[in-house]
């Protein structure tokens, strides 16, 4: 949760930069807010899911329910893909296999299902519909994202007081960096799904996934196994081919 909040900091830091610079609206918006809130409260989720299910686990889990509920909510309740439903459909069920095949090369390690399960569904129940809000109004990303940064902080500021987080003076650079660099990847979200709407763009982002394990792979060396890097491989290649398969829809 320390990590969570000292992120929060450096995302509102950046995000303000960024505004400033772009010359982004800085007048709060109501509905980018609560984009923010729709991404605030699953990141604290996604930290009981990973602590209690293992990363093998979790992410794929999050990851496909992110997929699935942002390509439904683009699809069927947006009117975004109205001659290529199936084709679409087609590129996020390949997606997902890719998501499910990266993200279970980790060793699986659980504490408590039940409990991870549960937090794992409601973080990618919530992701998966961060960007509604500012879709049912149409509002513009210049309008909405810095009040969907300034959303992120509060709530995450919230979360921390109301479990009572001890500061400590750690890992805090880091922490910030983090922060800067997912503002960085969520603008040009914002900007994706803006372009390509919401069915297409947020599905596409989960590519995360892929880039985290490749990390874990060459940089971090968490994987040795000549299979799971195989896996590796086959996943992100299904993942691509997913992502393909979704642009042409």
């Amino acid at each position: 949760m320390l990590f969570q909040a000292v992120m929060s900091v450096g995302i509102l830091l950046s995000g303000l930069t960024i505004s400033l610079f772009f010359k982004f609206s800085l007048i709060p918006n109501v509905y980018g807010l609560m984009a923010g809130v729709l991404w605030a409260i699953p990141n604290a989720l996604s930290l009981i899911a990973v602590s209690n299910l293992g990363i093998a686990r979790a992410v794929p889990v999050m990851s496909s329910l992110v997929i699935l509920v942002s390509f439904v909510w683009g699809a069927l309740f947006f009117q975004e893909l109205p001659a290529g439903l199936t084709l679409g459909f087609l590129g996020i069920g390949v997606i997902i296999l890719g998501v499910i095949l990266v993200g279970t090369t980790e060793n699986v390690s659980s504490q408590n299902v039940k409990k991870g399960l549960v937090a794992a569904i409601l973080a990618g129940l919530m992701w998966g519909s961060q960007f509604v809000p500012v879709k049912i109004t149409s509002v513009t990303p210049q309008d909405y994202f810095f009040s969907m940064v300034v959303g992120i902080f509060t709530t995450a500021m919230a979360i921390s007081f109301i479990n009572r987080i001890k500061f400590q003076n750690k890992a805090v650079l880091a922490s910030l960096l983090s922060g800067a660099i997912w503002t960085i990847g969520n603008l040009l979200a914002v900007l994706a799904i803006s372009a390509i709407g919401l069915a297409r763009g947020l599905p596409i982002t989960q590519l995360a996934v892929l880039v985290a394990v490749l990390w874990g792979v060459f940089y971090f060396k968490e994987i040795t196994r000549r299979k799971q890097k195989m896996q590796a491989l086959i996943g992100a290649l299904i993942f691509i081919s997913g992502v393909i398969t979704l642009g042409f829809s």
